[in-house]
């Protein structure tokens, strides 16, 4: 009996939930290039085995984005990571990013592949990130003027720092969204994360909530 409570508390204390809200701002600078603004909120929801609402971080990003054809683009980003302000033991982070996308269309789902690499940049130290996702999403039958779709991805990653050995994630996420009109969307999705899985394992799941809106 001691055992199973000794393993039911370890594996509590390795599994963590959170719910993250995000808004994303575009505009097209013209037909083929794009600036998107991003303002999201990761707040800590289950932690070490209880109910520990709080806020966690606040990002704020920027993505220039050309698009090359239908299935190429290709763009470059930065983002603020807010969070020493909600714990004092953490960092700040300033992100650059460099992506490629690939997509494939046809008239009963899309697909997506994006490549990107990271430079995360904290006081202390410069951490590499190579991340590279895939997705589908299939449109659902149209609704009361709506146009519904579900989004199947997952995205590996692996994580490169002098301090560190290489960590690698995998995630994977399932979610629903709407286009309200043609220029915004909301999406609801659930994402399951295994971080650092093979050095010391870590259980994530995220419920996020997005607006999409084009000006």
């Amino acid at each position: 009996m001691a055992v199973f409570l000794t393993v039911q508390s370890q594996a509590q204390e390795r599994f963590a939930a959170y719910f993250e809200p995000s808004i994303d701002l575009s505009y097209h600078v013209s037909p083929k290039y794009t600036h998107s603004f991003g303002v999201e909120n990761r707040n800590i929801v289950y932690r070490q085995g209880e109910m520990d609402y709080h806020v966690k971080q606040i990002d704020l990003s920027h993505m220039s984005e050309y698009q090359v054809n239908s299935q190429y683009a290709f763009g470059i980003g930065l983002q603020y990571r807010l969070e020493q302000a909600f714990d004092g033991d953490e960092e700040n982070e300033f992100r650059l990013q460099e992506k490629f996308i690939y997509i494939s269309q046809n008239s009963n789902y899309k697909t997506k592949h994006r490549f990107k690499l990271e430079q995360r940049i904290y006081a202390s130290e410069t951490k590499h990130r190579l991340r590279y996702g895939f997705g589908v999403t299939f449109p659902i039958s149209d609704e009361n003027g709506t146009q519904p779709y579900l989004k199947v991805d997952t995205e590996s990653l692996m994580e490169l720092a002098k301090s560190q050995k290489p960590e690698f994630e995998q995630r994977l996420g399932l979610g629903i969204g709407w286009s309200l009109n043609s220029k915004t969307k909301v999406e609801f999705s659930g994402e399951f994360q295994l971080e650092d899985y093979t050095q010391d394992l870590i259980h994530e799941l995220f419920l996020l909530v997005n607006l999409g809106i084009t000006l």
